[in-house]
Parts: structure tokens; C-alpha cells; sequence
């Protein structure tokens, strides 16, 4: 059972300095099917551009928030510049009754290498620490992706673990780096200890 009451639960907005990260519901799905156009997003992941209607079944499987066989909270946010008003990233997260999470991104080509997953991902971070109670964070990256691997680090990730062919996708095998970062350690009494990554 989910640390929390599934059928009261409401994912939040939320906000950063330049960002509105906006909870995912089906009204996203044009935006988002313009956003995952770009093939250049793919490159290390098993995803390929979806067409309207699916982009728009996975906004409304999204939208429930929750795993198809209940035992996963799924989070998911369009971040939103406050500038531009366009969708620059999309965010993911997912919790399990351990409370041990995971993270996903993809950011927009005209918003790389400008901070905006460093800030999205740290808002996230707080979020899923003080609000949801999780222990730990996780995230799965191919090991040729460096620049995941960078953003790892600069949140306080440490690489745990090392997955050999653990995707097929695109006519070969790629393997995986994972990530972890640790918020609380929980001892028999109930201690929690908070871990600066700092």
C-alpha cells in the first residue's frame, strides 16, 4: 500500500525561477506531440516520435497518476518557461511503497545546456523528500548518455551500479548506468538521518 490516500491525492504545480512544472492531464497532448517530434530526443532511449493519439493515450494513462497495477505513484510534469510560455522539459517521477523513487527527463534542444533539468529535478528532489516522505531517489541512464550522467552528479547522485545489456532498441544493446541519491536512512526505531549532498 502507497504511503498515502491514493484517492485523495492531488499532484501539485510546481515552481521554479524561470519554470511552472504543470501536472500532465490530456489537455498537454498537442503540445507534448510537438515537443517529442524531434527525433534528436530519442537517441538513447527505446521511444520513438508519437503521433497524436498516442501522445494522447500515454497524457491520459499519465493522468491517473498511478501505476496500471496500483503499487507505483507515476508523476509527470510539462515544464513550462515562464518566459516563452513553451514546454521546455518533461519530468517524471515514480514512488513505490518502499518509498525509493525514480526520475525520468527529456529537455527541449532550445532549452539544453541551460540549467533548466538542474532546476526542474532539484524542485522535484524537494518535493518527493518533504511532501512525499521518499528515502531515496534513483535514475537509469545509458551509459553512453554523459551529459545525464553530469546532471547526475551536479544533483548529488553517485553511480551504484552498472546494468549490461539492459535495453534493445535501434538494431543494437545498450547498457546502464544507475544513480542514486540518498535523503533519509531509516534505522529500527524509526531514525531518520538526513544525507547533504551538498
Amino acid at each position: 500500500m502507497l504511503p498515502f490516500n491514493q484517492e485523495s491525492f492531488i499532484q501539485p504545480e510546481l515552481k521554479t525561477l524561470r519554470f511552472i512544472l504543470e501536472p500532465i492531464s490530456a489537455i498537454h497532448a498537442k503540445e507534448l506531440c510537438e515537443f517529442f517530434s524531434d527525433n534528436d530526443l530519442h537517441h538513447f532511449v527505446p521511444f520513438e516520435a508519437p503521433t497524436l493519439e498516442q501522445q494522447t493515450e500515454r497524457c491520459l494513462r499519465w493522468a491517473k497518476r498511478l501505476s496500471p497495477d496500483g503499487t507505483e505513484l507515476w508523476l509527470n510534469w510539462a515544464a513550462r518557461d515562464k518566459e516563452t510560455g513553451r514546454i521546455a522539459a518533461h519530468i517524471q517521477a515514480g514512488m513505490k511503497v518502499d518509498r525509493i523513487a525514480s526520475i525520468g527527463y527529456v529537455v527541449g534542444r532550445a532549452f539544453q545546456r541551460r540549467g533548466c533539468a538542474t532546476e526542474c529535478l532539484e524542485s522535484v528532489f524537494k518535493y518527493l523528500e518533504e511532501s512525499l516522505g521518499a528515502f531515496e531517489v534513483k535514475a537509469w541512464s545509458d551509459t553512453r548518455n554523459e551529459a545525464s550522467h553530469r546532471l547526475a552528479q551536479k544533483l548529488g547522485m553517485v553511480q551504484v551500479e552498472l546494468i549490461k545489456d539492459a535495453n534493445f532498441f535501434k538494431g543494437r544493446t545498450s547498457d546502464e548506468f544507475v544513480f542514486s541519491k540518498v535523503f533519509k536512512v531509516t534505522s529500527q526505531n524509526e531514525m531518520q538521518v538526513s544525507n547533504d549532498d551538498t
